[in-house]
């Protein structure tokens, strides 16, 4: 099976599932439809500036998530208003354009007025001026689907997006394949017409790069390549910089100091062992040294403290003294 056959089955795949998802769309439509018109009540400039702020002041809304309008939308949006005038209907999930669209469904199945669409996903509508909370049958109609069923045409209606969007990338991958295999084949029909390009000897035909043997690319190839490669980058739009950024920035935030600092080494003290004697001739001597090591130590400590303590006043003498009395009786 070679590549274009393959591109060919996917794309044969995908436009059946392309009918198939439309006609199940067309399965979920309602079957009572109703052609009512909606003649909105008319505000004047100044009802139209208080209604707005008194809606964007509101806290009460109603949202609408991907199943879209169905009968408990309209149903909760006539129990808001039998206590609020206005009322905000959060819209997720939808373009710009399908929200306007939403709008304009809304007005005509509950008879609201549509003041302004805040942000391109927030619609603040009014009730009406004399508006009276209206029947069962009209709070939840049937023109509208169920919850379940609108559920299934959300799915039915998100697969097909994915799928239209997936055909035009395999049309020019078709296309961009073909493109070269003509373009290969033109280059081997000029070859066969003109052998004297190539020469007879076969040492310089290896010795050749690979470069000049392979055919130029063709205008319309090329414009193909570059048509593949703006989709590709649209569907990809993260880059390795902004990765290699990432992991420099990371670097500098975990470096510590123990990788900037240069490893200080630190003496052994192994001039301690100079004073002990080089041959130990019997245990009795040796414990006398270490004996007479420990009174050295002591003395050398006893007069650095005396010179310490010389250098300071009277007062400060006082102080120290009395300190280590203190330590004394505390051990």
């Amino acid at each position: 099976m070679t590549a274009e056959e393959k591109l060919l089955y996917k794309l044969n795949k995908a436009r059946k599932k392309e009918e198939r998802l439309v006609e199940a769309l067309k399965k979920l439509e309602p079957k009572e439809w109703s052609e009512a018109t909606h003649d909105p009540e008319v505000l004047t400039p100044e009802e139209h500036f208080y209604f707005l702020k008194m809606g964007l002041k509101c806290k009460n809304y109603v949202p609408v998530g991907r199943r879209g309008i169905y009968q408990g939308v309209i149903l909760n949006m006539h129990l808001h208003w039998k206590k609020h005038q206005t009322l905000q209907v959060i819209v997720k999930t939808f373009t710009p354009q399908e929200v306007k669209e939403i709008a304009t469904e809304l007005a005509r199945l509950t008879g609201g007025i549509v003041l302004d669409i805040q942000e391109e996903n927030t619609i603040i509508m009014y009730r009406g001026k004399n508006y009276s909370q209206p029947p069962a049958e009209i709070m939840s109609p049937r023109v509208t689907l169920p919850r379940k069923k609108a559920l299934d045409k959300s799915q039915y209606r998100d697969s097909l997006r994915a799928v239209r969007k997936y055909i035009p990338r395999l049309e020019q991958e078709l296309e961009l394949l073909r493109a070269q295999a003509q373009n290969k084949e033109n280059h081997a029909s000029e070859l066969a017409e003109n052998p004297t390009i190539i020469s007879s000897d076969t040492h310089d035909i290896s010795s050749a790069p690979l470069s000049s043997l392979e055919s130029p690319p063709s205008n319309k190839l090329r414009e193909l390549m570059d048509q593949y490669d703006k989709t590709v980058e649209d569907d990809d739009p993260f880059t390795d910089e902004s990765v290699n950024s990432d992991s420099e920035d990371l670097s500098d935030i975990f470096e510590t100091d123990s990788d900037s600092a240069e490893n200080v080494e630190q003496p052994l003290y192994l001039h301690e062992f100079d004073k002990l004697p080089a041959k130990i001739t019997d245990t009795e001597t040796f414990a006398k040294d270490l004996r007479q090591m420990s009174v050295d130590s002591k003395k050398t400590e006893i007069s650095s403290e005396n010179v310490d303590l010389a250098d300071f006043d009277e007062v400060d003498q006082v102080f120290l003294r009395a300190a280590e009395l203190l330590k004394k009786k505390r051990r």
